[in-house]
């Protein structure tokens, strides 16, 4: 599993419509082959960066995307908030998930 991660400062005033943005953008992304899930999330003392995550089940699928019409398109509907912004590609390496006893549910 491929995770692309998308440091991206928003443009002051413009957070709220690009969350929106983000979304329809992520639920269409989701959809093309070899998408695993996407995420949004933000800094809570820095409101207006966010880091977007792209999980991608492998190297041939996340290549597809990147050099298919989806990812302009998906990009240039973003574009408009991007004051900066900085991409990494990781890959999995491990991954541990915990038990259900210990997510938080006293019971």
């Amino acid at each position: 599993m491929l995770r692309t991660v998308l440091e991206m400062t928003v443009r002051e005033g413009c957070e709220d419509e690009f969350r929106a943005t983000w979304l329809e953008t992520a639920e269409d992304a989701a959809r093309l082959p070899g998408s695993i899930a996407q995420a949004l999330l933000r800094d809570p003392r820095h409101h207006r960066t966010h880091l977007i995550m792209a999980d991608w089940i492998d190297q041939a699928a996340l290549e597809a995307f990147q050099n298919g019409p989806e990812r302009e398109r998906l990009s240039a509907r973003l574009e408009p908030f991007r004051e900066n912004a900085q991409k990494r590609v990781l890959e999995l390496v491990q991954y541990v998930s915990a038990t259900p006893s210990l997510k938080g549910d006293p019971s």
